[in-house]
């Protein structure tokens, strides 16, 4: 009897292990810690800071983060790494929107990283810290990023991995990879970061010394030193020309308060003015770009305004292309680029195809509006264009983006396939204050003037501004909150890179590699382990 009762009060239970014996799961509270801990590295990865070595340490703490025993656990600590990522690196929504629609920015953003981290376990539990989990786990960060910069209602590209390589050899890889393959390299060396700290840490109980961690951090290191040696694409020059002479006008105005969408007279007045010293001081140039905005609402039916404009091209002996809102009907709005001359518009324009989303336009407004009064903000909702901004200039295809376009890797690429010889952003960055949203716009432009192989001439209404070549060599610039003229002999190219040619084959391929992973990883059986315990 005695003994039928020691049996009854004992139970037998199946513990999930790691793959590999004597790896062992991050705790709780160390999965917790080390992704806050990565979240602030990867934020300081970006401009203004411009660490760029950090954001592979940050991968690593994500991943160690997500090798946990429990998805749930994997979840919140993914949770955390991007809210402690994404409050700081989009701290200029909140001078734009207000705290609230700032905060739920980041959550909703963060909600990918922490789907992306209970992924990332499945196959660390599955198949242990091995190459094929890191390659498998590093192409899944890059179309995790992708995914984040494309739905819902087109994405925020924001904060994606490359854009923090603006000043490093790794964006030698991006003519090549684009921006989700730099991701993927990102991933790949943070997957290395968490290896070496792996077999550091479990070498005793593998058997194994400090020898097994020097591999994959020496994969790591020569991963950037091919960066290094990495030849750019050939890029072909037009026989007809090799550069064209570009000027951008950078008006500025007084700081508006915060929160505040509207765009002052001297918006127009100023860009005039600086128009007028700049030619008045002998300047030339073939084009002359005004910013986002820059010329107020709807210029085409404003009479005065639109021959202010004809007599500077007029006085310039060049066109001019200017940025302006029009509406669109009633109740909705379009934001234009138009090219014009001495005679007034030249019939080609460019309008906005990718509106941001409770920015420039309300989503499902009737639901919103019952969640928040903030909505009412956007008065009018922005009509996306149609057609792709390549504007012809005596013989030189122009591509045109404005403001958050720059960030979207398809926008760049419909631009430059379209026959874009070169890419002028115009921008609008004065309702961001002193926020780092301007600097990390810049720090785009650059990025995609290497990969695209354009250059980019950069100009907002009040900085930061700069003209790229296709190399990301800086011709001209300016501050942020100053008035001037950048002007340049800005390069020209035809060829068309790998990244802008190829571009949705390498996603595939990127995709199809984290899906194989996914998929070894779910005909593998996790190894678990019988426990036997006592009833209390």
């Amino acid at each position: 009897m005695k003994a039928k009762n020691s049996k009854a009060e004992t139970e037998t239970r199946e513990i999930l292990v790691p793959h590999f014996e004597g790896e062992k799961f991050t705790p709780p509270i160390f999965a917790l810690v080390s992704a806050v801990i990565g979240g602030l590295l990867f934020h300081f990865a970006f401009d203004p800071y411009g660490l760029w070595g950090l954001l592979p340490l940050a991968l690593g703490a994500l991943f160690f983060a997500s090798f946990t025993r429990r998805a749930s656990v994997a979840f919140v600590s993914g949770l955390a790494f991007g809210i402690s990522a994404f409050i700081p690196l989009f701290s200029w929504a909140s001078i734009y929107a207000g705290l609230g629609p700032h905060l739920a920015l980041a959550i909703f953003e963060a909600l990918y990283i922490a789907v992306f981290s209970v992924l990332a376990r499945f196959i660390l539990v599955r198949r242990g810290i091995r190459f094929s989990s890191s390659v498998g786990i590093a192409c899944l960060w890059a179309i995790t990023e992708f995914a984040r910069a494309s739905v819902p209602w087109g994405g925020l590209s924001w904060a994606m991995s490359a854009f923090a390589y603006a000043d490093s050899p790794l964006l030698n890889f991006g003519p090549w990879l684009g921006v989700t393959g730099i991701g993927a390299i990102s991933g790949l060396l943070g997957a290395y970061a968490l290896s070496t700290v792996g077999a550091l840490t479990f070498r005793r109980a593998r058997g194994r010394n400090g020898v097994h961690a020097v591999w994959p951090a020496s994969v790591a290191i020569i991963i950037v030193l091919c960066a290094l040696v990495t030849p750019r694409p050939a890029n072909s020059v037009d026989a007809g020309h090799h550069s064209l002479r570009v000027a951008g006008i950078q008006g500025n105005i007084e700081r508006p308060k915060a929160g505040s969408y509207y765009i002052p007279d001297t918006m127009f007045d100023n860009h005039v003015e600086q128009t007028r010293d700049f030619l008045a001081g002998g300047g030339h140039a073939r084009l002359i770009v005004w910013p986002e905005d820059s010329t107020g609402w709807d210029v085409q039916n404003n009479h005065e305004r639109m021959a202010t404009l004809q007599q500077l091209a007029r006085d310039a002996g060049a066109p001019l292309l200017v940025g302006t809102q029009s509406p669109d009907g009633e109740k909705a709005r379009m934001n234009t680029s138009i090219l014009l001359d001495a005679e007034g518009p030249t019939g080609q324009e460019y309008t906005k195809r990718h509106p941001v989303p409770f920015g420039e336009y309300i989503p499902q407004r009737e639901f919103f509006s019952k969640i928040t009064d903030k909505v009412s903000l956007v008065e009018r909702d922005m009509t996306p264009g149609t057609q792709v901004g390549v504007l012809d200039l005596s013989g030189t295809e122009v591509g045109v983006l404005i403001c958050f376009e720059i960030a979207y890797e398809q926008s760049v690429a419909d631009t430059v396939n379209a026959g874009a010889e070169l890419l002028v952003v115009q921008s609008n960055n004065a309702l961001f204050l002193d926020s780092h949203e301007s600097v990390q716009q810049l720090a785009q432009a650059k990025v995609f003037a290497v990969i695209s192989g354009r250059s980019v001439v950069h100009i907002s209404t009040v900085g930061d501004s700069a003209i790229y070549t296709p190399e990301g060599r800086k011709l001209a610039s300016l501050d942020h909150w100053t008035e001037g003229t950048m002007v340049a002999d800005v390069p020209v190219r035809t060829g068309l890179t790998p990244a802008m040619e190829h571009g949705a084959v390498i996603r595939g391929i990127i995709a199809a590699l984290a899906g194989v992973v996914l998929l070894a990883s779910l005909l593998a059986p996790p190894r678990t382990i019988k426990e036997r315990r006592s009833r209390p």
